[in-house]
């Protein structure tokens, strides 16, 4: 992160050339942009997600409850972000949105301290429903503008401004997501080290989640720095929230990415709870579900880079780069299915943490479990910034832009509230949810083949060449 922080040079220095407020800018004003947010989401979700991952470990059943007001929430309020951010950026303007989007966050990670009346925290957690839809949706504004704006810096000329597009959206996602993923990593782990040294104190969850609040809060408080970037193009628009819905319907190319985002957030949600349940607890214990969580953060961090690396140096294509990533995540799948799980630990409701050790685990069966972490975080880096990614790509600097980022997030959402159901109600059928999964991601696939075969080019490159053919044949006839 301080490497990526130390190779962006300071703002004010870069005066290459001419941004939209009459002020000489570079690629490097862009990519710094991209960083600031970056760290703002790191700081947040190293409180957000280490709480979140607690709140079922530590508060039982309320736990559940929460998650499913907050996704539930999430979702449905995706269609009605888009207007409302229009409204509010002429008002109060972006950093204060993200900012005030952030002390959602910190307000929920605070009412796990009072769970006596459960009104309090399930109503921190719908707060955070309400907010998520507004942070994320600015969040892919944001670096789609700065994806088009450094592209129009980058572009000799107007045939390369497709290409400089593509590489910009590639690049600034890649980046976003090596940043953010390790949040999760840095939270859990904290969060670990706390509940360990702290572990004979009855105060020890005060402590946490007051720590946990402080992490957010700054990187709440790094929005309030963030560069000016404007919207580009024909950006500057007032979508309702039936352009947001009609969008998912009419754009071909946002409809046959649905499946594969929608897949995207039924296998995260299969990694936080399922995998814990069926895999990491019986085999290794509940006091490794914190470290097996750091560690799809940290290789979904490192992965992220080496995608976004990959697809610059044009190694592979984003077709590529989706094939593979759904073959990794379909093999993680089919391990977890023909694998016979040792049944180390038992879950028993009498006991603190809710599983009672029969036998002591291997280490080799113990390091299974870390791998298959692994494994699914390398496919489902690119899965998580592919996407995104790939609209920017479509709609960057046109009013389709935060419609297309709404519907990203609200599909995704809903696949995450859909698996933590199915995951409940068919608990005890393990090989079910599995081929559910498969199904699903599969379909996914499918989906975008047909996206980057039949209606749009996911590569710009190769939707450039076929035009640069064409032309050549014409002429030649």
């Amino acid at each position: 992160i301080l490497a990526q922080v130390l190779l962006c040079p300071p703002v004010a220095m870069d005066t290459k050339a001419l941004g939209n407020d009459g002020e000489r800018k570079g690629v490097a004003y862009y990519r710094s942009a991209v960083v600031m947010v970056s760290l703002g989401f790191l700081g947040t979700f190293s409180g957000f997600n280490a709480a979140q991952n607690l709140q079922t470990s530590l508060n039982a059943t309320l736990g559940d409850i929460n998650l499913a007001c907050l996704y539930g929430t999430f979702t449905v309020l995706c269609l009605i972000a888009p207007p409302a951010l229009a409204s509010l950026e002429r008002v109060i303007g972006l950093r204060m949105i993200m900012f005030g989007s952030v002390l959602a966050y910190v307000a929920m990670i605070l009412s796990n301290l009072q769970v006596t009346v459960w009104a309090l925290p399930i109503s921190m957690n719908v707060l955070v429903g309400v907010a998520a839809p507004l942070l994320w949706t600015l969040q892919n504004d944001y670096v789609g503008r700065c994806a088009y704006h450094a592209a129009h810096e980058m572009a000799e000329s107007p045939e390369a401004l497709a290409e400089a597009t593509s590489d910009m959206t590639a690049q600034f996602n890649a980046v976003f997501f090596t940043i953010y993923q390790f949040s999760g990593m840095i939270g859990t782990a904290g969060a670990s080290v706390i509940l360990l040294a702290l572990s004979g104190d009855g105060g020890v969850k005060k402590v946490l989640f007051l720590v946990l609040a402080a992490a957010a809060c700054m990187g709440g408080a790094t929005f309030l720095f963030l560069p000016k970037v404007t919207s580009g193009g024909d950006a500057p628009t007032h979508p309702s929230v039936k352009d947001t819905a009609v969008l998912a319907v009419k754009d071909p190319r946002v409809t046959l990415l649905i499946p594969i985002m929608f897949a995207n957030g039924m296998t995260l949600s299969f990694i936080f709870g399922d995998f814990a349940a069926d895999i990491t607890c019986p085999v290794a214990g509940p006091g490794f579900v914190g470290f097996v969580a750091a560690c799809f953060y940290a290789v979904n961090g490192v992965s992220s880079t080496v995608w976004g690396k990959l697809l610059q140096k044009r190694v592979v294509s984003r077709r590529v780069a989706y094939i593979l990533s759904v073959v990794l995540v379909l093999v993680f799948l089919l391990l977890n299915l023909v694998w016979t799980v040792p049944q180390n630990y038992v879950a028993d409701k009498s006991e603190t943490s809710g599983w009672r050790k029969v036998s002591s685990p291997d280490i080799s069966t113990i390091l299974v479990a870390f791998g298959l972490s692994a494994l699914f975080a390398t496919g489902d880096a690119f899965l998580e910034s592919g996407p995104p990614g790939t609209l920017q790509n479509f709609f960057a600097g046109k009013p389709e832009l935060v419609p297309a980022m709404a519907n990203y997030k609200m599909w995704q959402s809903l696949g995450l509230g859909i698996q933590f159901v199915l995951g409940a109600v068919l608990k005890e059928h393990r090989a079910a949810r599995i081929m559910i999964l498969m199904g699903v991601l599969g379909l996914g696939l499918v989906s975008l083949l047909v996206l980057d075969l039949v209606v749009a080019p996911l590569d710009t490159r190769r939707s450039d060449e076929t035009r640069r053919e064409q032309a050549v044949s014409l002429s030649a006839a």
